[in-house]
């Protein structure tokens, strides 16, 4: 008898936590204003679970947003991008040390970035601009 409770309870459950596809003009404004501003291609399909948004663009690029519209990674396997939405500190550390490359992945974490460039580094830098660890990302 108590099985027949728990089912609907874990169909509820599993339903809360399920992704649903919503319609890009449902994105929070600081998401689309951020796609906007450093992306060309238009927005795909966007993805919708309880704690973010994953935002498939139609060059192959994927940005995954916080619930209030922050981003929080950014990944392509096909076409890298650009740094440039980083703050101007961080892009430009990059851009003097790793110079003709572009980035694969980027994650922001709670205190550093973790970067994928193109040319194979993986990058740890912190928000000041110390790079805290790099290698080779096979």
């Amino acid at each position: 008898m108590k099985i027949f409770f728990l089912i609907p309870l874990f169909i509820y459950f599993t339903y809360l936590n399920a992704d649903i596809i919503i319609s890009p003009d449902s994105l929070p404004s600081i998401s689309k204003e951020f796609i906007e501003k450093n992306f060309k291609a238009p927005i795909g399909i966007v993805q919708r679970d309880k704690n973010s948004y994953e935002v498939y663009l139609s060059d192959g690029i994927e940005i995954e947003f916080e619930i209030d519209g922050t981003w929080k990674e950014i990944e392509s396997k096909l076409n890298p991008f650009e740094f440039d939405f980083l703050p101007s500190n961080i892009s430009n550390i990059i851009k003097n040390q790793f110079p003709n490359v572009k980035a694969r992945e980027i994650e922001r974490k709670i205190n550093h970035y973790k970067i994928k460039l193109t040319n194979g580094l993986k990058i740890y830098i912190d928000f000041n601009g110390t790079i805290l660890h790099k290698n080779l990302d096979y």
